[in-house]
């Protein structure tokens, strides 16, 4: 099967490895333009772009599919059918249709349940216990069309964003690669979405990333695995200045803490919520890399009753 391969970030690449692995052939890969990051603003190709470059893949580089001339590119790229993970844009109903088999889009969730752009992290800030692995169709609705292979994923509950989204990325690159052998060969079979329970994951706000120390331990703790380690939840310092915080830890505690109160030991940090304490594994202040909240805790000489969430004047 020849194949346009449409994705860009890392979790991108383990789907584009095991089809360049298979029998079927990588005829165009279709990503986001380079980016600029740190701080000389240097441009870098985004990672699937960065594979295509290493193996001579022709590549279309796209962050909106509405010029006429990249729509051009991708209908003669000589495609029998089109593969999408994590490519960042809305494939356009036009170019749905330019291939004998349309599209296949890779997603980790158990739909309808999270359909749209990050159900990995929405899953686990909702408390999900399971989620899915599915490769279906593509058509004009967000995340809508008929599965043709979804496999359940039982969520570990420590786990964080980053980590899921890697192994789910890895697992499912092999059901790729099946579900394309299937269409190659005539046999491949998809099946309706039901017409009742999808729901929606958004990308976060920076507003949401606040974390709220008034809600119960188990909330907080989901909310901040789950956008770890980007965008990363944060709280602010009574110095006015941001504190990441990206593992945490539900704990038993006699000890009663406010929302947002600190306590610091020698060997471990807690935080207060309305219901629970958190025990604060890892941090990054801002300006600073990640490091163990002990570490952060041993710098920063917290004044007692120091409350996360709160600026105090004159602080």
């Amino acid at each position: 099967m020849k194949v346009i391969f449409a994705g860009t970030p890392d979790v991108a690449v383990p789907t584009l490895e095991a089809l360049n692995q298979s029998d079927h052939e990588i005829v165009a890969v279709l990503t986001r333009p380079p980016a600029r990051r740190g701080r000389g603003r240097t441009l870098y190709p985004s990672a699937v772009g960065q594979w295509a470059l290493e193996h001579n893949c022709p590549i279309i580089e796209a962050s909106r599919l509405v010029d006429d001339e990249i729509h051009e590119q991708i209908a003669n790229c000589g495609a029998e059918l089109g593969v999408v993970v994590a490519y960042g844009a809305i494939i356009p109903a036009s170019l749905l249709a330019a291939f004998p088999h349309g599209w296949i889009n890779l997603h980790f969730s158990d739909l309808p349940r999270w359909r749209g752009a990050a159900p990995v992290q929405r899953a686990i800030e909702a408390g999900d216990t399971v989620t899915a692995i599915n490769v279906f169709q593509l058509e004009e609705g967000l995340d809508t069309g008929p599965v043709f292979s979804s496999r359940p994923v039982t969520i570990p509950p420590d786990i964080s964003g980053g980590e899921l989204l890697l192994s789910l990325a890895q697992q499912g690159a092999h059901d790729v690669v099946d579900v394309v052998t299937a269409v190659e060969a005539g046999v491949a079979r998809a099946v309706a979405q039901p017409s009742e329970g999808a729901t929606y994951a958004r990308m976060v706000s920076r507003e949401e990333l606040e974390i709220n120390f008034s809600r119960s331990a188990l909330e907080i703790h989901n909310q901040i695995r789950a956008w770890s380690p980007q965008p990363g939840a944060w709280t602010i310092l009574p110095t006015g200045q941001r504190l990441k915080i990206f593992e945490t830890l539900p704990v038993e505690s006699t000890t009663q803490l406010l929302p947002g109160e600190v306590e610091t030991t020698r060997r471990a940090v807690f935080v207060g919520t309305a219901s629970g304490v958190l025990e604060i594994c890892s941090v990054a202040p801002a300006g600073k890399a990640r490091m163990k909240a002990v570490d952060w805790a041993r710098g920063a000489r917290l004044p007692e009753q120091t409350i996360l969430g709160k600026k105090v004047k004159n602080a």
